[in-house]
Order: C-alpha cells, then structure tokens, then sequence
C-alpha cells in the first residue's frame, strides 16, 4: 500500500540532482527584475486609467444646446397663397427651439411654438403657409424670429395673389 505522493519518478529526480550538482543551481525559470515588472504594472494602470477618463468624458458630456442660424430657404406659390420656410442651424446637440413667424402688416398675434430637435441634427426645417382671400395681390413681409435658447431674426418679402 502506498500513502501520499510518492517517490518522484527516477529518471526525472536523476537529472535535477546531476544538474544541481554540476552547476550548483537547481533550473529555475529567468524572471524579469523587479523594477521593471514595477515600471510596465504603473504604465499600465496609467494607461487604463487614461482610456476609463476618455471614454466616460465623451459618454456624458455633452455642450449646451445653441442656435447657430436662421435663414429664408424657400418661398413655394399655392393656389391662393404662399408657403415659407425656415431653416434653424443648431450646434447638433439636443434640445428645443422656440420659434414664431411674424407677418406684416399684422394679420394675427404671433403664436410661439417650439421645436425638439435630437442630438446630432443640425438643421430644423419650419412653415408658415400664408393664404390670401378675393382676388388681387397683397405684398407682406414674413419674419421667422427665434426666442429661445438663442435670439435670431430672418425675414423675406412675399407677394400673396389670388
């Protein structure tokens, strides 16, 4: 019967005693110095540490939501009237444009109204439709005003004919 681990096998044991009497030293792997082992762990977490900062800066940062422009882009003839549109430039983050048209000479109050515009659109396209009544032409000047969060004005002339 035989207890425990044992003897080691003769022919292995044979050559780590002939090797640890020829050379003194049993065979042990080379290992790299402890500094250096030391200078690659710290370069290491440095750099990781680095990316963690990287990445959760662009995950939850993001820049306040501007207007960057208004124009006039285009002027499309109805039947009895006019249809105008507005281009609001944004700085692509998200948020919402408060925005009215203001016709002259004053058919009605303005009526503000707002427009949510997602992260990474740059452009939010808005209409006015004016229409006329009875015949004849009517000349009126249509201003796209922007309250919020930025103040900006575009205006254009129209010719409404019915």
């Amino acid at each position: 019967m035989r207890y425990g681990p044992g003897v080691p096998a003769a022919a292995q044991a044979g050559r780590v005693a002939e090797s640890a009497w020829r050379t003194g030293a049993t065979a042990t792997p080379a290992r790299r110095p402890r500094r250096l082992r030391w200078l690659l762990g710290s370069a290491l977490t440095v750099i990781l540490l680095a990316t963690s900062g990287v990445v959760l800066y662009l995950r939850f940062h993001h820049a306040p939501f501007h207007v960057t422009g208004v124009a006039i882009t285009q002027r499309t003839r109805t039947t009895c009237g006019v249809n105008v549109t507005g281009r609001i430039s944004t700085n692509g983050a998200a948020g919402t444009v408060s925005y009215q048209w203001v016709i002259t000479p004053g058919r009605q109050p303005p009526q503000p109204q707002n427009w949510s515009v997602i992260a990474g659109q740059h452009f939010a396209y808005v209409t006015a439709a004016l229409s006329g009544s009875g015949g004849g032409r009517a000349s009126e000047t249509v201003t796209l005003q922007v309250l919020g969060p930025d103040l900006r004005t575009a205006s254009t002339t129209v010719v409404v004919r019915c």
